[in-house]
């Protein structure tokens, strides 16, 4: 009988191959021993692990993201870039967009969302070590951020085509090593952390690893404030040279107050160029005429908005060096996510003439869990071998993903709010605000329920990558196929009510089978030792968690796959006795199969299209150039032309750019360190970051109900495009429902620029073990107002003093 459960096949398989290797005798490995005093690293096995040297801390020469292995950044056919851990530490770059602000066409969304894009298109799921994390990274143990670009991020399963970026953690050390370091900055920045890592007692095989930290700042808008605590600890077995144990176990927590963003202002009275006159005039609109510059430090959400999170994660990694030939790797993990948001909706409309936010019907307070979770199983074999002068790395991946989530709603209604309160009645005033409503928590009775999902993902994946070397390593070709198994279980529970319990049975449950092939290949030639030019082409694929509605049959259907494909040249160059690296490229990518949510005009049920399809193509640079062993150059220079190449539900939006994405990104860094003399050991940093104009959000326009006394006309929208484009231009059209323009798809973020330095100093006392380093940074030093992401204000000028201890 034919098992309904895959993961028990895969399982099986799996451990059939780890008992295999298990029972092999290990061969000798060049990696260092685990008592060998000679370096403080714990190297099991060099395939799996970067090891190689750099002339800059910035620098990278190798990185594992590309490929599952390590390689050298050279030889790979696509574009990686990466982001070291000291780079984080000197320019104390704590969020997500200071730590990408110096990569090409990698954007950061927001002030404090780990939001972002990749060559244009979304990409707010990250990789830690290679496993599903969706945000929360604190850089105590981060030790470097690698991003993949292009649809090529594959090879890790469902990845969006712009690319992904992997997180890599520090590992425990053969050598005992403590850190401890404190912030304080403007904004009331303060900043904790500790690191302490070695061997376990007197063992020479055992070692561990533990990282704690905590931070909290507030920000420029009212009651604006973070805390993040991180909480991580390893165990590391190495019984010898070949054979490895990990265990990681992390939990970090992140608790955000009154996050919002920059409403837009509207102008009332606009006519209405799709709807018929009256005889007493034109019928009129709200239209988004831009953002509420003046509103930049309000708060429209103030201090009742919060937004809770947290994620658990465990992970057991097994290395081993089977023969000369063959390595291995499996790797397990775990993770569980939760969200919570209280918030205020509505909140996004400023009226220049009432000077109050808003009106009396769009104020919905809603209560927005999301948990979510998941567990991943990957299992490495390589293979590096020769036939004659050709060298071979065959890789063979089995892995397992599984992505849970439980997305539920509560909205509010006038009963959330004190019966005394004029906020209904007459919109939010800047000047004298009433943020007064009762949260979930308080009243729970006074809200409504509108979502209760619990979705299942498993997708069950086999990977071969061949990467063959000819003549001496001046011609590399990679060659990689996926074939990937999706099971999408969507299930839509009862509406909770307050005042009685919750049926078991579930209103839908949906349950699919998809299945998907993704490919990868490239081509290195080596022009001359220091220059190499590349080309590659790769698609990639995204399961969708829950369902649509059939817009015809109006029945739910599980979601097919997202797909994407691109393709992408250029040269990588390393010059100077590899102190001047560069990767110059152009790239081509589309993204097909998008759903649209839409609603039907006859009956008001919410259907679903799937014809959505966007495409980005351009060229990016980036470089990093040790001058001298004191003064070194580093950045990314991108641009990045994106388009909504079509939508079924928002015509108009066709031809727009994707929503937060800027056409032109630079970032200019630069670190001088004094080497010797009377200032050895002071350095000196600075950086320019430039974002051209984005769109912050389009949204999907206002939706006209034409009927006889109310009709709607055909005329073109902003791009050329008619409402219906099987009406002719001008009809009048009583029936149906159309959506058109509301002024958001014109609305963009101004370009900005923003300059930051840095001083520190680094030394030791007399007891030489100890190694302290004091810094300070500053950010924004010409403290110029921009906005960014959807609408966030971009941090004014602050200063941080940090003192760093290491023994």
């Amino acid at each position: 009988m034919k098992s309904r459960h895959p993961i028990l096949r895969w399982f099986g398989l799996g451990s059939f191959l780890a008992a295999t290797v298990l029972a092999q005798t290990p061969a000798a490995a060049p990696a260092a021993h685990a008592d060998d005093d000679s370096s403080d690293e714990i190297t099991t096995l060099p395939e799996f692990s970067v090891t190689e040297t750099t002339p800059s801390d910035y620098m990278a020469a190798e990185s594992t993201t590309g490929t599952r292995v390590a390689s050298k950044i050279k030889d790979l056919p696509f574009s990686v870039n990466v982001v070291t851990g000291e780079f984080m530490d000197d320019f104390n770059a704590l969020e997500f967009g200071d730590q990408f602000a110096y990569t090409s066409n990698v954007i950061a969304y927001e002030t404090i969302s780990t939001g972002y894009s990749v060559r244009g298109f979304e990409a707010d799921v990250q990789l830690r070590n290679g496993f599903r994390r969706i945000g929360l990274i604190d850089k105590v143990n981060v030790d470097r951020a690698e991003v993949i670009k292009g649809p090529a991020a594959s090879i890790y399963g469902a990845t969006l085509p712009g690319g992904i970026v992997n997180i890599v953690t520090k590992k425990p050390k053969a050598k005992p090593e403590y850190r401890v370091g404190f912030s304080v900055g403007s904004k009331d920045a303060l900043r904790a952390q500790a690191s302490a890592t070695g061997p376990v007692g007197t063992s020479k095989n055992v070692f561990y690893r533990v990282d704690v930290a905590d931070d909290q700042r507030a920000y420029d808008q009212a009651y604006k404030h973070k805390e993040q605590y991180t909480g991580a600890v390893q165990l590391q077995w190495k019984p010898n040279a070949a054979t490895s144990w990990l265990f990681e176990a992390e939990r970090l927590v992140r608790n955000e107050e009154a996050n919002a963003n920059t409403p837009f202002v509207i102008q009332p009275g606009t006519p209405d160029p799709y709807r018929k006159p009256t005889n007493s005039g034109p019928r009129t609109y709200n239209r988004y005429v831009g953002l509420a510059t003046n509103l930049l430090e309000f708060n429209v959400q103030g201090p009742l908005n919060y937004s809770k999170r947290y994620v658990n994660t465990l992970t057991a990694t097994f290395e081993r060096r089977i023969s000369d030939v063959f390595s291995f790797r499996s790797s397990v993990n775990w993770f569980d996510r939760d969200l919570e948001r209280q918030e205020v909706a509505g909140r996004d409309q400023y009226n220049p003439v009432t000077k109050r936010l808003s009106n009396s019907t769009s104020y919905v307070p809603r209560l927005r869990p999301f948990g979510e979770g998941g567990a991943g199983w990957q299992n490495d074999m390589l293979a590096a071998f020769d036939t004659g002068a050709v060298k071979h790395k065959l890789l063979i991946t089995l892995d397992w993903q599984r992505q849970t989530e439980q997305p539920q709603q509560f909205n509010g209604s006038i009963a959330s709010f004190p019966g005394d309160s004029t906020v209904l009645a007459n919109g939010l005033d800047p000047a004298n605000p009433d943020y007064r409503f009762y949260t979930f928590s308080e009243k729970p009775g006074t809200y409504t329920a509108s979502q209760n999902e619990d979705n299942v993902l498993d997708v069950y994946g086999l990977f071969v990558s061949e990467r063959a070397s000819f003549w001496n390593g001046r011609v590399i070709a990679l060659v990689g196929g996926r074939y990937d198994s999706v099971f999408n279980h969507s299930r839509t529970l009862p509406l909770y009510r307050a005042s009685s319990a919750t049926n078991a049975a579930y209103v839908a449950d949906i349950e699919q089978r998809t299945h998907s092939l993704t490919y990868q290949t490239g081509v290195n030639f080596q022009i001359i030792p220091q220059l190499t030019a590349y080309v590659n082409a790769s698609s990639s694929f995204v399961p969708q968690l829950g369902f649509g509605t059939n817009p015809v049959t109006y029945q739910q259907f599980a979601l097919p796959n997202e797909t994407g494909e691109g393709h992408e040249f250029g040269l990588k160059g390393s010059f100077l006795h590899d102190r001047l690296t560069f990767t110059l490229g152009y790239f081509d990518i589309t993204r097909h199969n998008i759903a649209r949510d839409a609603t039907d005009s006859t009956t008001g049920t919410a259907i679903t299209y799937l014809s959505g399809e966007e495409a980005a193509k351009g060229y990016e640079l980036d470089y990093n150039w040790s001058v001298t062993p004191s003064l070194q150059f580093f950045g990314g220079l991108g641009k990045t032309e994106s388009i909504v190449v079509s939508n079924a539900t928002a015509r108009h939006l066709i031809g727009t750019s994707t929503r937060r994405t800027p056409e032109y990104t630079v970032g200019l860094g630069t670190k001088y360190e004094f080497k010797d003399g009377g200032l050895k050991g002071l350095y000196l940093t600075a950086g320019f970051k430039y974002n051209s104009e984005s769109l912050i959000n389009p949204s999907t326009g206002r939706n006209l109900n034409a009927t006889a006394s109310n009709p709607v006309l055909n005329k073109r929208l902003p791009n050329g495009l008619l409402i219906n484009p099987d009406m002719p231009e001008d009809a009048v059209m009583t029936t149906g429902s159309y959506r058109v323009d509301d002024g958001r798809e014109a609305i963009f973020n101004a370009p900005f620029h923003v300059w930051d330095a840095g001083i520190g100093y680094k030394f030791r006392l007399r007891n030489r073990r100890f190694r302290h380093k004091v810094q300070v940074n500053v950010v924004n030093v010409f403290d110029d107002v921009y906005t960014y992401g959807s609408g966030g204000l971009g941090p004014r000028r602050g200063v941080t003093f940090t003192y760093d201890l290491t023994f």
